[in-house]
């Protein structure tokens, strides 16, 4: 079978990036998703350039964590005027019943992400390999996605894997919250050593995690902290490595994926 393993949220911080790497060069990591919009952005890109044959390097579209690349003047509705955008405990907290539980401006987050996905070209050269959506989600912003996905003709995660590998694919999205110590009984180790994703039962499988080392940026910013280098302490372990191996399963990447659908005409 094939596994698709991605970590999100590279470069949210210093730290968390340095643990992605780690999980890239001595793991299973072979898909992560570029923050574009922290200060040591370009430091993470440096970081992880000599790696990109081995990897799809993606985007996370981002409008609930750091400061918006347009700023406030540009999109009012998405951030505080000093820049920063509004957090996603934030922004849920502006959905209601009347508004459809989705504020999201469609027009201002359009031209975020856009300038995101011109940033990450400036960044790295080229364009991203896929587009992901980063933490707070709505109707609006899965539309806004779903639009440039079309404008670029990059992979938007969600829709590709539903769209052209459906049923042959088992997905598990590993998120655990919680406080500190809920977060560090995580096991994704266990988890995917007894397979109660039901990988080893498809052709594909798809694996979401979020690897990292931990920094005092990323407890300042993130809730969801600690558990990240639970995940990269579980897909750097010789058990699953070992796993993989036994059951034969090819690491792959979005890069891999679309190309294979375009050569079949359907991408």
């Amino acid at each position: 079978m094939r596994l698709l393993v991605q970590s999100d949220d590279y470069g949210i911080t210093k730290a968390q990036a340095a643990g992605c790497i780690e999980g890239i060069k001595n793991g299973l990591i072979r898909n992560t998703g570029l923050f574009v919009n922290m200060p040591w952005s370009a430091e993470c890109v440096r970081w992880i350039y000599p790696l990109l044959d081995q990897i799809a390097l993606g985007i996370d579209l981002n409008a609930s964590t750091g400061s918006s690349v347009l700023g406030y003047e540009a999109v009012p509705s998405l951030c505080h005027t000093d820049g920063l955008f509004l957090t996603s405990s934030e922004n849920r907290a502006l959905d209601n019943e009347e508004n459809g539980f989705d504020h999201v401006n469609y027009e201002d987050l359009y031209r975020e992400f856009d300038a995101q996905i011109h940033k990450f070209l400036e960044l790295v050269g080229r364009m991203p390999d896929y587009l992901h959506a980063h933490a707070y989600q709505t109707k609006t912003t899965m539309q806004v996605i779903r639009d440039l996905s079309e404008k670029y003709h990059r992979p938007f995660t969600f829709d590709f894997m539903e769209t052209y590998v459906h049923e042959k694919y088992a997905k598990m999205t590993w998120v655990k919250r919680g406080d500190a110590n809920e977060q560090l009984k995580s096991d994704l180790k266990s988890y995917l050593l007894r397979d109660e994703a039901g990988f080893l039962g498809k052709e594909t499988g798809y694996l979401v995690t979020h690897c990292g080392y931990v920094d005092a940026e990323l407890m300042e910013i993130s809730s969801f902290n600690l558990v990240r280098m639970k995940d990269l302490e579980a897909l750097t372990s010789q058990e699953v490595k070992q796993w993989v191996k036994e059951n034969n399963i090819e690491l792959i990447t979005f890069k891999d994926l679309a190309k294979e659908y375009e050569d079949q005409g359907v991408y």
